[in-house]
């Protein structure tokens, strides 16, 4: 599984799916099949599956260990669970084995961060126990921007019934007494803190690491595909605020291009790092080793 060492932190991802996964259209509203004249030359094979006609993109997490903490960053879809997308429905699949693969049990995470709450980013925050949603992590403690929160209360408050992910994978961290709600800047200790990444939902953030002179962030879904670099003003059918998350990404693809800030999207193939580079008008993403 990747990994990418930042000074005495490390950061590893924990896969749960991968290949083929999301219908183009589907994911991003503007796709059209002209864009593999133009940018057919990098996209096959590594992002588009010519075979499905499937944008390919992992479902995963990041596990970050520091000398004081063992995090881990959002949380795939997760086994068990009723979900509208069949494909991600009752899924049984080993991510607590890819986890033990890393050297890590559940009972070492002593910290949760979710980049937001939407279903693929929360599943393994719980698991089923004697017919009970339960804390897969029993010593941690869960961060839930506050206002992620407040967004999706009012969500779930709003729709006609319960939303499954957030009865199944939210509220029985609350329940357990495990959830803290803070700040979208919120610090963790020095070198990781919560960056503000709003847009795709109102409390979306992302995960700043940084020592001894190397910096890397996890972006969540600030960023789902690489095409979005190409075409920065193209938002996932899942942005809650489009000209908000054209504005963030916008913002920090500038920033980003032409440094040496290690960038970590949530959905991108492995090696998943890279950096952010200037491509004419727009940008590009460098994978590490390339």
């Amino acid at each position: 599984m990747p990994n990418k060492q930042i000074g005495a932190f490390s950061i590893e991802t924990v896969i749960e799916q991968d290949g083929p996964m999301f219908d183009p259209g589907h994911l991003l509203p503007d796709w059209s099949a002209d864009v593999l004249d133009e940018h057919g030359d990098w996209l096959i094979p590594r992002h588009f599956d010519l075979d499905s006609g499937m944008l390919v993109a992992p479902i995963q997490s990041f596990l970050v260990k520091t000398p004081h903490h063992t995090i881990m960053v959002d949380g795939c879809f997760g086994n068990h669970k009723e979900r509208l997308n069949p494909r991600f429905s009752q899924q049984d699949l080993p991510w607590l084995d890819h986890l033990k693969d890393t050297g890590t049990n559940p009972e070492d995470i002593d910290i949760v961060m979710c980049t937001h709450l939407h279903p693929d980013h929360v599943g393994w925050n719980t698991r089923l126990e004697n017919g009970q949603w339960v804390p897969t992590y029993p010593n941690a403690t869960y961060l839930f921007a506050e206002t992620e929160w407040k967004h999706l209360e009012a969500e779930n408050a709003a729709a006609a019934q319960p939303m499954a992910h957030f009865v199944d994978s939210v509220l029985p961290i609350i329940a357990a007494g495990q959830s803290k709600l803070v700040a979208m800047d919120h610090a963790i200790e020095d070198g990781i803190r919560f960056e503000p990444l709003p847009g795709h939902t109102p409390g979306h953030v992302g995960l700043t690491v940084e020592d001894r002179g190397v910096k890397s962030i996890l972006i969540g879904d600030m960023i789902h595909h690489p095409l979005q670099l190409a075409f920065p003003d193209w938002c996932s059918a899942f942005c809650s605020d489009p000209a908000l998350a054209i504005k963030t990404r916008r913002d920090f693809l500038e920033r980003a291009a032409g440094t040496d800030l290690i960038v970590a999207p949530a959905h991108f193939p492995a090696p998943t790092f890279g950096l952010v580079e200037r491509a004419g008008d727009v940008f590009r993403f460098r994978y590490d080793g390339e």
